[in-house]
């Protein structure tokens, strides 16, 4: 019996270098995530509450500690709360102007969350919950639960 060759090819060579190249780009992509290089800051987040009831406003008290993720592990401290009556705009056809209208029994509140952060060159980051500005946020604390919108971040 004769014993056959392995033969290395173009191909082959091809499908290596492909291969090589997909692991340096994940490596490239992940290895960040992986190594801290930012410095961790108290950061200050306010998150828009809008069109919400009076209940609400009443429920919460500076001080209070909250969770901003689903996971209810990354959290902070209320440090401010404001509330304002809710208004809408709307479009006035015979006007052509937009015309601002108080809501009823609606509230806008704005919570400012003071929490610690990890700041990096690409993200503003609590455990495992981006910040971002506009970014949707729960605010969970004892007896009340909303989602709001992040407006601003201060560090």
């Amino acid at each position: 019996m004769e014993k056959s060759k392995a033969k290395f090819s173009v191909i082959d060579a091809v499908i290596i270098l492909v291969v090589l190249a997909a692991i340096a780009v994940g490596v490239k992509m992940l290895l960040p995530r992986f190594i801290s290089s930012g410095e961790t800051k108290t950061v200050e987040c306010t998150v828009l509450l809008s069109s919400t009831e009076k209940e609400l406003a009443e429920a919460m008290s500076e001080g209070d500690n909250v969770t901003i993720s689903l996971t209810e592990k990354d959290g902070g401290t209320i440090k401010a709360i404001e509330v304002k009556n809710a208004e809408r705009s709307t479009f006035d056809s015979m006007s052509g102007a937009f015309v601002t209208q108080e809501l009823e029994n609606k509230f806008d509140i704005y919570v400012t969350i003071e929490l610690e952060a990890e700041i990096t060159d690409t993200a503003i980051q609590t455990g495992t919950t981006v910040l971002k500005v506009g970014s949707e946020i729960p605010v969970r604390g004892k007896g009340y639960a909303a989602t709001g919108y992040c407006i601003g971040i201060n560090d």
